[in-house]
C-alpha cells in the first residue's frame, strides 16, 4: 500500500457601495438592470511587450489587459477608456472635499489618469472610470471589487489607496502618486538592467506579493508596467482591476481566463478545465525577470497564438549574445516551471543562490536612465547587509514565536480598524507545508523535555529545507561538471547509514525498516516513529507534535513507558518477520549517528527514502541502489551483489558512471533522482 444590460446614460451616477465607500454630491440614484441576452464586450488582447501605455507611473492600473476567452478578435474593439470624459477642473466630492485637476498622465484599455491636488496642495493619481463603460452588473462588480481590495491593502511596496468618489459621469480612485515611472518604461530606457539592481527590484516585489497572498489576494496581472517608482524610488504594485481573493480551502481556484498574453500563466490557459491560484503570480515574477535581465519577455512574439503556444510549452532560451549568470537561469527555470506545484512559492524565491551576489541598498534615480557605477564591487559582507535590510523594509521575515495566522490577525487589527473584507483577508492558511517539521525549540514551549544529547544531536531540519537545498546542490554540480576536478573542494566519501531491508504494512501499523547498522525502525501511521538500537537496551521515541515539530525521547527497553509497549511489541513482530525472510541490501556498517527515515515515497520505478540525516536513498527495480548524501554532493551505489561504493557527485557527473562497478543507465538514474527530490521540494 502507497504512502501517501442597460447601458448607462451620460449623466446617470453609479450606485454607491455601502457605508460610503464611494460618495458624490448626486442624489438621485438609479440601480443598474441588465438587459437579457446582453454580451459583455470582449476586449481586445494586447500584443505589445507589456501592454502599458502609460508614461507615468502614477497611472496604476490603466492598463488593459484580457478579461476574456484568449481567441483573437476578428474586429478591434474601441478602447473603454476613450468614454472617459475629462475632468472637471474642481472635482467635488459628498464629503466636501474638493480636488482641483491637473494634468493627464496616460490612459489604458479601461480608464484614463489625471493629477488631483487636495486644498492642502499635496498631490494625488486619479485613475478615472467612465460610467458609460460600465454597462451591465458583472462589469460594476468587477470594479467594485477592485476597490474593495486595494482599500483594504497596507503595504511599502504596494500603491497606496487614498480614496474614491464619483461625479455624474466618472468614477475616481485616488491613489498616491509615483512620479518616476514604471519598471515598463525604465527596461525600454535601458534595453536591459543589471543584476544587482534586479536583486533589489525582486526583493521589493516578493515583500508585495508575499503580503497579497498571506491575505489571500490574486493579483493576476503582474507586469512591469504595473510597478511603479515612488518618489524615493522604491517600487509599488498598482492596478487590482484583475485582482481576487482566493476562498479559503484546500483547493480553491480561479478560473477565468485574465492577464496580459505575455504575462499569463499556463496553467491560466486552460481555464475551467484546469483553474489557477498564487502560482500564477509566481510565474509572472519569473517573466518579469527574465525581462528585465535579457531585455524582453520570453515567450514574446508577434501573433497571441504564438504566444500562448509557447507559454504551453515553456518554450524559450537564454540568448547567448545576452549573458547572465548560472544562478539568474536556475532561478528563472524554477519560476517557470509548466508544473505550477514545481514552481518555488513565495517564501523559497529568496533562498535561491542568485540572491547571494552583490547586492545594492538602494534604488538610484539614475537607474532611470543608466547602469549606476560601482553594482559589482559592492563587498559579500555588505551585501549580506543589504539584502537584510531589504527584506525587513519589505515586510518579508520569517515567524519564530507566532504561527502564520495570529501573525495575520494581528497585522489586520492594527492596520485596519475596520476591514472591508474581514471573512476574505483573514482566513487559514493553505500552506501547511511551512509547518510541517519546525525545528526543535523553535516554539519556545516547554512543555516536552528534548532529550537529544551528543549522540542524537542532530536538530531535525524540515523536509521542503532539505530537500531543496539538496536539489539545489546537484542543480550546481551538474553546471560545474566541466570545470577541472582539482579546482573544486570534494566532500569526504564515507559510505552512509542505509535501510537495509523494509517491509510495507501501511495498511495496518506503518513502514517497518531495518538499518545496515542493525537498529530497525517502524515509522506508524500517525507518523511518529520507535527505533531500536542494536545490541542496547535503549529504544528512541521520535514524535511529531503539531505546534513542537519532531521531539526525540530515549526510553529503557526494561521499563518501556505503557503507551510505548504495544508499539515495541510490533517492532518485534517486524524485526523477526525481516531476519526471517529478507536479504540484507548491503553489509553491516559500525553505528556513526542515529538514523530515522522520515518519508518514503513509492513509485513503478523506485522506492525514494527520505533519511533524518539528510540522506536520499533511492532503491530501483532492477535492483541497483544509489544514495544522495551530503547534502548532494556525494553519491553511493549499493550493487545487486552488495559492492558499495561512495564518490563525490561531480566525480561521477564528470565520469558518466562509477568506476568500479558500472550502474547501468546511470546519468538517467541521477536525473530521476534529481527530478524526484525537486517535486519534494516544492509540493504543496
Amino acid at each position: 500500500m502507497s504512502a501517501r444590460s442597460q447601458p448607462f446614460h451620460s449623466i446617470q451616477p453609479l450606485q454607491p457601495l455601502n457605508s460610503g465607500q464611494l460618495n458624490a454630491r448626486v442624489n438621485n440614484i438609479t440601480p443598474v438592470k441588465p438587459l437579457r441576452n446582453y454580451k459583455e464586450n470582449q476586449y481586445d488582447l494586447k500584443q505589445s511587450t507589456d501592454g502599458g501605455k502609460l508614461s507615468s507611473a502614477t497611472a496604476s492600473g490603466v492598463n488593459a489587459p484580457i478579461v476574456s476567452q484568449p481567441q483573437q478578435q476578428k474586429k478591434k474593439k474601441e478602447k473603454l477608456s476613450t468614454l472617459c470624459k475629462t475632468p472637471p477642473s474642481i472635482v467635488r466630492t459628498r464629503t466636501g472635499r474638493d480636488y482641483r485637476r491637473g494634468t493627464f498622465l496616460g490612459e489604458g484599455g479601461f480608464a484614463r489618469c489625471f493629477q488631483m491636488k487636495d486644498s492642502s496642495g499635496k498631490i494625488y493619481a486619479a485613475k478615472t472610470v467612465a460610467k458609460a463603460s460600465i454597462k451591465n452588473e458583472k462589469t460594476k462588480t468587477k470594479l467594485l471589487s477592485e476597490i474593495k481590495i486595494h482599500k483594504s491593502l497596507k503595504h511599502a511596496n504596494i500603491v497606496n489607496f487614498v480614496d474614491c468618489f464619483e461625479d455624474d459621469v466618472n468614477v475616481y480612485i485616488l491613489l498616491e502618486i509615483c512620479p518616476n515611472q514604471s519598471l515598463m518604461e525604465l527596461l525600454k530606457t535601458r534595453k536591459r538592467v543589471s543584476e544587482p539592481e534586479v536583486r533589489f527590484f525582486m526583493v521589493q516585489i516578493v515583500g508585495a506579493i508575499k503580503y497579497l497572498h498571506s491575505r489571500r489576494v490574486l493579483h493576476r496581472d503582474l507586469k512591469l508596467g504595473n510597478i511603479f517608482f515612488d518618489p524615493q524610488m522604491n517600487l509599488k504594485i498598482g492596478d487590482f482591476g484583475l485582482a481576487s481573493v482566493l476562498p479559503s480551502g484546500n483547493d480553491s481556484r480561479k478560473y477565468t481566463i485574465c492577464g496580459t498574453p505575455n504575462y499569463i500563466a499556463p496553467e491560466v490557459l486552460g481555464g475551467k478545465s484546469v483553474g489557477h491560484s498564487f502560482e500564477v503570480d509566481i510565474w509572472a515574477i519569473g517573466i518579469m525577470m527574465y525581462a528585465l535581465l535579457i531585455g524582453k519577455p520570453p515567450f514574446q512574439a508577434k501573433d497571441v497564438q504564438v504566444i500562448y503556444e509557447r507559454i504551453k510549452k515553456t518554450e524559450y532560451s537564454f540568448p547567448i549574445d545576452k549573458p547572465i549568470s548560472y544562478e539568474a537561469k536556475t532561478l528563472i527555470q524554477d519560476l517557470l516551471s509548466l508544473n505550477p506545484l514545481h514552481r518555488p512559492t513565495i517564501d523559497e524565491i529568496l533562498q535561491y543562490d542568485w540572491f547571494k551576489g552583490p547586492f545594492p541598498d538602494k534604488t538610484l534615480e539614475v537607474s532611470l536612465n543608466l547602469t549606476p557605477g560601482g553594482l559589482d564591487q559592492i563587498s559579500k559582507a555588505q551585501s549580506a547587509i543589504n539584502f537584510t535590510n531589504t527584506k525587513a523594509s519589505a515586510g518579508i521575515y520569517t515567524p519564530k514565536t507566532k504561527n502564520p495566522v495570529e501573525i495575520l490577525r494581528s497585522d489586520l487589527h492594527s492596520e485596519q480598524p475596520k476591514t472591508l473584507l474581514p471573512q476574505s483577508l483573514s482566513p487559514g492558511d493553505t500552506k501547511d507545508k511551512y509547518q510541517e517539521v519546525e525545528p526543535i525549540g523553535s516554539t519556545g514551549r516547554q512543555s516536552k523535555k528534548i532529550n537529544f544529547n551528543s549522540t542524537y544531536s542532530t536538530t531535525i531540519k524540515r523536509l521542503n529545507q532539505i530537500c531543496f537545498e539538496t536539489y539545489q546542490n546537484m542543480r550546481r554540480l551538474e553546471y560545474s561538471k566541466h570545470e577541472m576536478l582539482d579546482t573544486m573542494e570534494l566532500p569526504s566519501c564515507e559510505n552512509p547509514t542505509l535501510i537495509s531491508k523494509w517491509v510495507d504494512y501501511s495498511n495496518k501499523y506503518g513502514f517497518s525498516y531495518q538499518l545496515n547498522t542493525d537498529d530497525i525502525g517502524v515509522l506508524f501511521n500517525d507518523e511518529n516513529t520507535i527505533l531500536k538500537l542494536h545490541n542496547s537496551d535503549k529504544f528512541l521515541e521520535l514524535i511529531y507534535h503539531e505546534n513542537e515539530g519532531w521531539t526525540c525521547i530515549e526510553n529503557s527497553l526494561l521499563h518501556p513507558p505503557l503507551q510505548s509497549k504495544k508499539q515495541l511489541e510490533i517492532v518485534d513482530f517486524f524485526a523477526k518477520y525481516m531476519n526471517s525472510n529478507l536479504s540484507k541490501v548491503s553489509d553491516n556498517e559500525d553505528r556513526k549517528e542515529t538514523v530515522f527515515l522520515r518519508r518514503y515515497t513509492r513509485t513503478s520505478e523506485f522506492i525514494m527514502f527520505e533519511m533524518t540525516n539528510g540522506n536520499f536513498q533511492f532503491n530501483f527495480k532492477d535492483h541497483h541502489k544509489i544514495c544522495i548524501s551530503k547534502g548532494g554532493l556525494a553519491i553511493t551505489h549499493i550493487s545487486p551483489s552488495r559492492m558499495i561504493q561512495t564518490h563525490p557527485l561531480i566525480f561521477i557527473l564528470k565520469q558518466g558512471n562509477f568506476p568500479s562497478i558500472e550502474v547501468p543507465e546511470c546519468l538517467e538514474k541521477i536525473a530521476i533522482i534529481k527530478d524526484a527530490i525537486k517535486k519534494k521540494a516544492f509540493k504543496e
